[in-house]
């Protein structure tokens, strides 16, 4: 749009002079510099969204075996039969361990985001701190 603006509208050399002083601005390393900050933080923030993701996941998972063991107890304690009972009660020692594994895996992810949010924030400072001196 810039030459069809220029071919358009007539303009003194004075006028040109200026519009190009303006373009050697923008092509130095100002908007470079800029434009490493930006690139920094988009790379932060799309990993910062994949982690977030996977945890929403992983909390999805636990949700639905707590409603699941919910439901369980439930049909327990409406029949009230022994033999019932016995079977739920087996059902849930035996996905009491892989309920154990969900927690933990999620704790270990919250960790790895935390950190994770530190280095991005980091390489954000950093790359800030570049385009300062």
């Amino acid at each position: 749009m810039g030459p069809a603006i220029l071919t358009i509208i007539p303009l003194r050399r004075s006028k040109i002079n200026k519009f190009t002083n303006r373009l050697r601005f923008l092509k130095c390393g100002f908007l470079s510099k800029i434009g490493a900050q930006l690139d920094v933080a988009a790379k932060g923030t799309y990993i910062l969204n994949r982690d977030f993701d996977t945890m929403s996941r992983l909390v999805d998972r636990l949700h639905d075996e707590i409603e699941h063991n919910k439901a369980m107890i439930r049909l327990c304690l409406d029949r009230r039969e022994d033999s019932i009972s016995l079977k739920v009660l087996k059902e849930l020692k035996k996905s009491n361990v892989g309920f154990r594994k969900q927690v933990e895996e999620l704790e270990e992810h919250v960790y790895l985001c935390l950190l994770t949010i530190n280095r991005a924030r980091n390489l954000v400072i950093n790359e800030i701190g570049k385009s300062c001196e």
